[in-house]
C-alpha cells in the first residue's frame, strides 16, 4: 500500500507521520497540556513545601544555642544566684517561724520570764546595800589579810582604813566602836554602836589582851574582826553571866579616832 504524500503551500512534499499531530483531536491536545501543567504545578508546590521545611528546620537549628564559655559562664552564674535566692528565701522562712514561735509563748512561760527578771532586779539591789557591800569586803580578804597566831587568836582586816589616817599604836588613847559575841553561837554580850565611842589608852592594860594587840597598827576608819581565845580574854572566871568561863569571843571593831 503506498502512502500519499501532499505538498505545502510552497509546494514541498509533507508526510503523512506530520500530518498525524494535526489529525489529533483538539480536546485531546488540550487534556494532555492541562494534565503536563498539573504535574509542573504539583512538582513545584511540593518544591516549595519542601524549601519551606527546610528553612523551618535551618531556622530551628540556629535557635539551638551552641555552648560556649560565655554562655556557660552565664548558666553558672545564673545557677549561683537562683541557689541563693533560695537560700535567703529559707533565711527569711526560718525567721519569720521563729517569730511566730517567740509570738506564741505560753501566759506562763510570760509570767515566769517576769518573774526571773524581778529577782535579778531584787538580787542586784540586795547586792548595793551597806551590808551587802560589807560583807562583800570580807569575803575578799585573803592570806595577807588574815593574821592567825599560835594561841589562837586571830586579826582579820575587813575594811582599810584613811590612806593618811592617824595610827593606833601604845599609849595612844583611841576612840573605838564595836560589837562583841560569843563565837560558840553568835549570841551579842556587848556594844556600843549607835552609841559614844569607848575610849581607852592603848597598851596600858586597860582592856583584855585580846585588844591591846589586835587593835594596835589599825589607822582610822579601819574595821577587823578579832577572834580571842579564852587566854587572852576572860579566862576560866569569865565575866558575870553575858560571858560563861573559857569563852572564845569575836568582836568587830572599827578605829574612830586617835588621840
Amino acid at each position: 500500500h503506498e502512502v500519499l504524500e501532499s505538498e505545502d503551500e510552497d509546494g514541498f512534499p509533507i508526510s503523512s507521520g506530520a500530518n498525524d499531530k494535526d489529525d489529533i483531536p483538539s480536546g485531546k491536545k488540550v487534556t494532555e497540556e492541562s494534565s503536563k501543567k498539573g504535574e509542573k504545578g504539583k512538582a513545584k508546590r511540593k518544591n516549595e513545601v519542601d524549601d519551606s521545611e527546610n528553612n523551618a528546620k535551618r531556622k530551628k537549628d540556629d535557635s539551638v544555642e551552641v555552648p560556649t564559655p560565655e554562655s556557660d559562664v552565664k548558666k553558672s552564674k545564673k545557677k549561683s544566684k537562683k541557689a541563693k535566692d533560695t537560700r535567703e528565701d529559707a533565711n527569711v522562712n526560718n525567721g519569720v517561724q521563729k517569730e511566730e514561735t517567740n509570738k506564741k509563748q505560753t501566759p506562763e512561760k510570760a509570767a515566769s520570764l517576769v518573774k526571773d527578771k524581778k529577782k535579778k532586779k531584787n538580787k542586784q539591789q540586795e547586792n548595793n546595800t551597806p551590808a551587802a557591800k560589807v560583807n562583800a569586803s570580807a569575803t575578799k580578804a585573803n592570806s595577807s589579810q588574815v593574821r592567825t597566831f599560835p594561841n589562837g587568836l586571830v586579826i582579820e582586816e575587813i575594811q582599810m582604813g584613811k590612806p593618811n589616817g592617824k595610827r593606833a599604836d601604845n599609849g595612844k588613847k583611841i576612840s573605838m566602836r564595836y560589837i562583841g559575841k560569843l563565837k560558840k553561837n553568835g549570841k551579842i554580850f556587848d556594844s556600843n554602836i549607835a552609841k559614844a565611842p569607848f575610849k581607852f589608852r592603848l597598851g596600858a592594860g586597860e582592856v583584855i589582851a585580846g585588844w591591846d594587840i589586835g587593835i594596835k597598827g589599825m589607822c582610822v576608819g579601819e574595821k577587823r574582826r578579832l577572834t580571842i581565845p579564852p587566854s587572852m580574854g576572860y579566862g576560866a572566871r569569865g565575866a558575870g553571866s553575858a560571858i560563861p568561863p573559857n569563852s572564845w569571843l569575836v568582836f568587830d571593831v572599827e578605829l574612830v579616832d586617835v588621840n
